[in-house]
């Protein structure tokens, strides 16, 4: 089963505990160099100007004797805009994928813990330090250039169809639209596309990470919620990888935790529950993946583990991915009846159960 595949491969290594790369590289130089953006910069300033240019000239040409010429309208209109607009990307595109020599090194990598607006602050940061690494996409980058396309080609129809007396403001209005559909093609793909250090300074699904720490703060008898990375460092550079969030149970923070991963946004793919072993009791884990949605349990060094009921019940059934709460909130639950079972009960704990309407099982 995949469920039991990624747990038998993580029971001696879980995502508190150290992961590394073995070995290491001598760097007599930077890993990274960068090349210069000079030309590239002109490049950029010379195609917005010339798209101005070219759109001002096209338009006051066209504009005043327009006419049903489909061949000017897919041509000029559509086609040109078009061209112009992946001449933007190409050149970004190109600046992104030549902005570095890169020497990758073999990075060692620890665990670090951060609250989520530290984590917030050290995203930003690695954007705006790291810009010529990191592959940084966004929704306008490929929405706002679409939206000048459709405006530049219903222009000249609706003139034909309103019959507004032409002026300048068209002119201008097509010009200043191509300029701006090409500068935000290039400027947009030098930010969204990767190259060659990439892989390594991109933090990957890290506003899903963002996202489920910020639901499980909300989760009863849940404390010390933090995001997770696998963090590395080397010849002045920082590299954040495998995110994820870790929890304590109100309580037990120094006996056990709970951590999670998400790959959607507002879901929660997989969970770790670790109860330490102590006073002669042996290490409990549980896992809880998206494909099986039941928590099972191991003990000790048993590799075959076996299913545990869920000790809270809910209206709409059993949790499933969206259901980040759910799933987190039976966590907390698991963790403390282990705890009743093999520690024996306290008050403080049997206040989370009754918060959690969990069953004593």
């Amino acid at each position: 089963m995949y469920g039991l595949g990624i747990c038998l491969a993580t029971l001696k290594e879980s995502g508190l505990a150290k992961h590394s790369v073995s070995g290491g590289v001598k760097m007599t130089e930077s890993i990274i160099t960068y090349r210069s953006m000079t030309k590239i910069y002109a490049v950029i300033l010379l195609g917005i100007a010339g798209s101005l240019l070219l759109g001002y000239f096209i338009a006051d040409s066209i504009f005043p004797f327009a006419t049903w010429d489909w061949f000017i309208i897919l041509g000029v209109f559509i086609t040109l805009p078009l061209l112009i607009t992946i001449l933007g990307f190409l050149v970004g595109w190109y600046s992104k994928k030549h902005a570095i020599d890169y020497t990758d090194p073999t990075w060692t990598y620890e665990p670090a813990q951060y609250t989520i607006e530290d984590t917030k602050k050290i995203v930003k940061q690695n954007k705006r330090k790291n810009w010529r690494m990191v592959a940084n996409s966004n929704y306008w980058i490929f929405f706002i250039p679409l939206v000048l396309l459709l405006f530049m080609s219903a222009l000249p129809m609706y003139l034909l169809i309103e019959s507004p007396s032409f002026s300048q403001l068209h002119t201008w209005m097509f010009a200043l639209s191509l300029s701006l559909s090409y500068s935000v093609a290039s400027i947009g793909a030098l930010r969204a596309t990767s190259n060659i250090a990439s892989d390594d300074f991109t933090i990957l699904l890290i506003r899903e990470t963002i996202r489920l720490a910020k639901l499980q703060n909300k989760v009863p008898g849940l404390s010390h919620v933090r995001v997770v990375f696998d963090k590395a460092e080397q010849d002045g550079y920082t590299v954040f990888d495998a995110p994820r969030v870790v929890g304590r149970v109100s309580g037990l923070e120094k006996d056990g935790y709970i951590e999670s991963w998400s790959e959607e946004l507002g879901s929660v793919s997989r969970v770790l529950c670790r109860l330490y072993e102590s006073e002669g009791h042996p290490e409990v884990l549980w896992w809880w993946f998206a494909e099986e949605r039941n928590f099972k349990k191991f003990v000790e060094k048993d590799k075959t583990g076996y299913y545990v009921k869920y000790p809270i019940s809910y209206k709409t059934g059993e949790p499933g991915v969206k259901d980040v709460n759910q799933v987190i909130e039976n966590a907390v639950a698991i963790i403390i009846l282990e705890w009743f079972h093999t520690r024996g009960e306290n008050e403080e704990l049997s206040l989370i159960l009754e918060q959690l309407n969990a069953e004593k099982v």
